[in-house]
């Protein structure tokens, strides 16, 4: 029985049979001499999720100074049901990933039709050919209690699976630079040793030919700067030996602006895997800061955001004081904490733990919940409730959906009956709650609605006008900011038309 890969906009792909994958080979095979002919490096992009498409695509793009393109780009993404959709999508030169940045579709554009530096695939050979493997495999956290971060551990089970298959076809000199968000000690405990024995298997001396391996790790910013914050961006890296470092070092240079954003060359990848750990430990430490004192605020008649505008005026030590929200989201401040404590005691084997990291963890997850608290303020019984949640991406302006904390909402509220629609201009389809319907319609998702809570602050709901709202509404719901979405002359509109008002960090209400 054929399967297929069903795309978020509702398309069907079937997904290739032995037939068509023998034939891709042959593609490949032919792709890559021609380009190799024209000077071009072979590069493979192993994960076409949301970092990986896109770092295809700035590889894709990356000239000499004679504009001449450096590379051609295999991306490879496994035949899956849930994942096979996106070759075709990117073969006809659109992004699999919805985003608010213009240069997304451009670059796709460019790259896969003009100068058809990338091609997405299916197939292994992808690997054979490769001079450097960029790996954007997905690695995930898993937290089997709600708020509980500290029982958290990491299943590489599927990260390995995925390694070990690079062992089997890549060439001894091949470059796997690793982009995934890794637990420290990962590319030397881990990686290292698969690679190793998979050579080994294949008759490749690893004492001549040891695993070439770098990490480095990007700080991409999904939204309205996603392409920027893959090429303009700092970058960290390192290897576990000398060659890797210099290859990584060239390859980097020659596919990111270091001009303008010089890399940092770490000692050795332990070091830069902790890096990424720890950088968004910090940031998911200084957002359940802000929760405790957005609370503390609301009890005294405090506005948390005018306190915290003041603060950050103090630029070179406060000006990166983060905000409350409705919660976090996303693949980094959700994970990278608990990564890093797994890995201090199942990868390094010692004893303790990395409590603030952790216990920021448990905040941020159950952040949501205060939300929740808001609407009991005015509602104490939520059975029949209409509510209609407006943002179920994790970030504004964005499609993605992964650890959106608009999931915990709507959950604790589907849990105490309440009747609860969603919208969301950007996300097609929302494979985390696949019985949840995402409108794109307002007035259908408002119409009735006792509460409407801005969960995320995309720039269209920031142009929403009240009036507009209670008309579409048809009632006077309550509205819940959830992070300073709706502003003060706003807020003033609603109250005027008799809609009470609920905010996250606001006490003048």
């Amino acid at each position: 029985m054929q399967k297929f890969s069903l795309s978020p906009s509702g398309i069907e792909y079937t997904i290739p049979d032995e037939k068509e994958s023998a034939k891709e080979k042959d593609i490949i095979q032919e792709i890559t001499e021609k380009q190799r002919k024209m000077g071009l490096g072979i590069v493979t992009v192993q994960g076409m999720g949301f970092v990986g498409c896109v770092m295809g695509t700035v590889i894709a793009d990356a000239e000499d100074d004679d504009n001449n393109p450096l590379y051609f780009v295999h991306g490879q993404q496994r035949a899956s049901v849930r994942s096979y959709w996106k070759i075709p999508v990117i073969n006809s030169g659109k992004p699999p990933v919805n985003s608010s940045d213009k240069e997304v579709p451009a670059i796709f554009s460019r790259t896969v039709l003009e100068k058809q530096t990338m091609r997405a695939t299916w197939s292994n050979r992808a690997f054979e050919v490769a001079d450097i493997v960029v790996v954007d495999i997905q690695l995930d956290a898993a937290k089997p209690a709600f708020g509980q971060a500290e029982k958290g551990y990491c299943d590489l089970s599927a990260f390995r699976d995925g390694i070990r298959t690079l062992g089997k076809h890549i060439k001894p000199e091949c470059l796997v630079l690793v982009e995934t968000t890794v637990p420290p000690g990962t590319c030397e405990k881990v990686l290292q040793p698969i690679i190793e024995d998979e050579f080994k298997k294949r008759g490749i001396d690893t004492k001549t030919n040891p695993p070439l391996i770098a990490h480095s790790y990007e700080r991409v910013m999904p939204g309205s700067s996603y392409v920027r914050s893959i090429r303009n961006f700092w970058r960290v890296f390192s290897g576990v030996n000398e060659q890797s470092k210099v290859l990584a070092r060239n390859f980097l240079e020659n596919v990111l602006d270091t001009d303008e954003y010089p890399l940092t060359e770490l000692d050795s990848t332990n070091a830069s895997e902790m890096a990424k750990v720890m950088e968004n430990s910090y940031r998911a430490t200084n957002i359940a800061l802000t929760l405790e004192w957005a609370k503390f605020a609301e009890q005294i008649g405090v506005d948390i955001f005018k306190v915290r505008d003041a603060i950050r005026k103090r630029k070179g030590t406060h000006d990166n004081l983060l905000r409350p929200s409705l919660g976090v989201g996303g693949y980094c401040l959700t994970k990278d904490p608990v990564l890093a404590n797994w890995s201090m005691k199942s990868i390094f084997e010692i004893e303790g733990s990395l409590d603030m990291a952790i216990n920021s963890v448990n905040i941020n997850d159950t952040m949501p919940l205060h939300t929740v608290e808001l609407i009991k303020q005015i509602y104490p019984d939520l059975k029949d409730l209409i509510v209609a949640v407006l943002g179920v991406s994790y970030l504004e302006n964005l499609g993605d959906t992964r650890h959106s904390p608009s999931q915990t909402l709507i959950q604790v509220l589907n849990e105490s009956w309440a009747i609860v629609k969603t919208h969301d201009p950007y996300v097609e389809m929302w494979q985390e709650m696949e019985n949840i319907t995402v409108s794109k319609d307002l007035k259908e998702t408002i119409s009735g609605a006792d509460v409407i809570v801005y969960a995320v602050g995309h720039d269209e709901y920031l142009q929403h006008q009240p009036e507009k709202i209670v008309e579409l509404c048809g009632k006077k719901p309550l509205i819940i900011d959830c992070s300073n979405f709706v502003n003060d002359e706003k807020v003033a509109i609603y109250k005027k038309l008799q809609c009470p008002v609920k905010a996250v960090g606001k006490g003048i209400f």
